[in-house]
This record gives structure tokens, C-alpha cells and sequence, in this order.
């Protein structure tokens, strides 16, 4: 599917927060479910973590229900540092382990059904991987980030290949983190130490980078998140901020957070006196912003960024037409807003 010729971006407006503290705690990653969102997170000790599942009804749709949309755990993981997931057509669940070196799968019950990966540097063995993304084919591509490559694996973890070495030129990599793909199957990976996003063919053929424009660079980006448009979405995880590409490398804008308090949040603060006096005397505007968020994705139109910082998922709706090359006017030499 081809990207739109040209775009109108009407805006991308907050729509709400999901999640808290102790529900969604220090979110890495999330999955979209038919009416829930899965969250997988780590421990207060940042070691260890769990699945929680988070109803993805309004404040008003879910009424009088006392959960105010939590809907329990799913899967007690075990795992040391989790940091991935991914959900199937068929309702199972793939985390990612970057301190076990492994991917697990889970039914949509929480049943453990496979484990794969070992540690190592071997044709596929894995060193910290930090990202993983399906392709149309149903292959799992994982970004093994200490070997500084991309591999790919069958949904089994069969080895089947991959590519990268380490470096700071077209298609290496050096400490890579974030995968996704867009709808013409090309992928997007996050080149951490090299400040950068690179996409690149199936194959690994380097096709360009993002975030490298003078003024507009990204640095160490982490989760990356692309939409039907072709637009791509960088978490900066130490700049507090997720940035946003059009699928030429042109930069859009940046989203710093604009939560509000959900239900879910209100209830919780509202039976600590302590919090509520502490809430009383602080800003709130530092309350709204993101704070070292690191998962990022997209999906119906709407962006959903983990605020690992804030244990909860803040969440932007889109609002753009796509453009025929007939409906807008040819490129201008010394483009500007004033003339128009």
C-alpha cells in the first residue's frame, strides 16, 4: 500500500491517560486487545514483572463498575527484564525478556504455551535483546541489541536469519533497540547509540535515516511505532518526549504529555490524604508530562505511549486526511505559511 502523496494534519489532540500506579507499574510495552489494552511492566525493583489488562472503555462507558476498567493480571511472567509485546490474530501473547535472552508465549487465558532463545552470540542466540515485531508472514524479527544485528525466527523460534554488525554506517547498528514494520513490509529500527532511526528492506538493504536533520535530531531513541500514513513515531526515552516523522524524514512535531487524571487515578488518590495534601501543593503542569516513556504504538487512529516514568499509558487520537497529488499544489522552491 502506497503512502499518501501529501497529508492534512488537522491536529493530534490528547484524548486520556489508562492505567496507575500499582496497575500499570513502569510500562515498557502494550498490546491492543479487541477491549482491552496489555501491559507489560516491571516491579517497583525494576526486576521482574507481569501482564496487566486494562479495559479500553471510557470513564463513561465503564458507569458503576468499582475495577474503573482494571481487569486483573493475566500472567505472572517471571521474567527477570521484561521488555517487549506483542499480541497474535489468535489472541496469544509474546513477551520479550532482554535480561533472559528468551521470548515467551502465552494464551489468552495466561497459560504458558512455548519458550525460546538462548544467550550467546551464535547464529541465533541472543545478548540483551531489547525489540521484536511480526511481519505479514507471521516471522518474529528481534533486535538483538549487545549483538548489535536484527535476527529473524519462525513464530517458533526457528533461526532463519538476519543481518547488521556493529557500526555507525548504513544498515550497522550499535546497540539497536526499537522494530516495526510498516504496510510495504520495509522496517523501522531504532539505532540507539547512533542517534538515529534507519529503515531498511527485508533483506537489509539500507534505504534511509530519520532523526539525523540538522535541528531536528533524535537522541537515543528507543520504541518506534509506525501508522498507515507512513508516519513514524520515536520514543526519546531521556528526552521525556515521543517525535513524529512524516515517511519522507520530515519532521512533524513532538508530544511531551498532557495527562489528566483518569478514574481509575482519582480513586487512588483520593483515599491517600497524604497524596491529596501533596497534590495540592505541587504544579501540575510537570504532572501532565510524559517521563521516560519507552514503548510506543499505534493503532485505529489513535497513539498509545507507555509514561514508564508515571505508570500509566497516555493516549493522542489522530486527526489527518490523506491528499491526492490532484487536491494540493505542487512543491514549493521557498515554501511559507505567511503567503497563504
Amino acid at each position: 500500500m502506497a503512502f499518501p502523496h501529501a497529508m492534512l494534519r488537522c491536529g493530534y489532540p490528547y484524548e486520556r491517560v489508562m492505567g496507575m500506579r500499582r496497575v500499570t507499574t513502569f510500562p515498557v510495552d502494550i498490546a491492543i486487545g479487541d477491549d482491552r489494552i496489555y501491559v507489560v511492566g516491571r516491579t517497583e525493583l525494576g526486576v521482574g514483572g507481569n501482564i496487566r489488562m486494562v479495559s479500553l472503555k471510557t470513564d463513561d462507558e465503564l458507569g458503576d463498575d468499582l475495577t474503573h476498567g482494571d481487569l486483573g493480571t493475566m500472567a505472572d511472567t517471571g521474567h527477570l527484564w521484561p521488555v517487549g509485546l506483542l499480541r497474535t490474530d489468535d489472541g496469544n501473547l509474546h513477551v520479550l525478556d532482554e535480561g533472559n535472552h528468551n521470548v515467551t508465549t502465552y494464551s489468552p487465558e495466561g497459560e504458558k504455551l512455548n519458550q525460546w532463545g538462548e544467550h550467546g552470540s551464535g547464529p541465533g542466540q541472543l545478548d540483551r535483546p531489547s525489540g521484536f515485531a511480526f511481519d505479514a508472514d507471521g516471522n518474529v524479527w528481534v533486535v538483538d541489541t549487545q549483538n548489535h544485528r536484527i535476527q529473524q525466527f519462525s513464530s517458533d523460534g526457528e533461526h532463519i536469519g538476519g543481518f547488521g554488525e556493529f557500526g555507525d554506517g548504513p544498515g550497522q547498528f550499535n546497540m539497536p533497540w526499537g522494530i516495526t514494520f510498516d504496510s510495504e513490509g520495509d522496517l523501522y529500527i531504532s539505532d540507539w547509540r547512533n542517534d538515529r532511526v534507519q529503515k531498511l528492506t527485508a533483506s537489509g538493504e539500507h534505504i534511509m535515516d530519520f532523526g539525523t536533520r540538522p535541528g531536528y535530531e533524535v537522541g537515543r531513541p528507543c520504541g518506534v511505532a509506525v501508522d498507515e500514513h507512513g508516519d513514524l513515531y520515536v520514543a526519546e526515552r531521556n528526552k521525556h518526549r515521543v517525535v513524529m516523522y512524516d515517511h519522507r524524514g520530515r519532521y512533524i512535531e513532538s508530544f511531551y504529555g498532557a495527562a489528566t487524571l483518569g478514574r481509575m487515578g482519582r480513586e487512588y488518590i483520593r483515599a491517600n490524604q497524604k497524596t491529596l495534601r501533596l497534590r495540592e501543593m505541587t504544579s501540575l503542569e510537570e504532572q501532565k508530562l510524559l517521563r521516560f516513556p519507552q514503548g510506543v504504538r499505534y493503532h485505529e487512529g489513535r497513539l498509545y505511549i507507555c509514561d514508564f516514568g508515571s505508570h500509566r499509558v497516555q493516549v493522542f487520537k489522530k486527526d489527518a486526511e490523506a491528499l491526492t497529488e490532484q487536491q494540493i499544489m505542487a512543491e514549493l522552491r521557498a515554501p511559507t505559511l505567511s503567503t497563504t
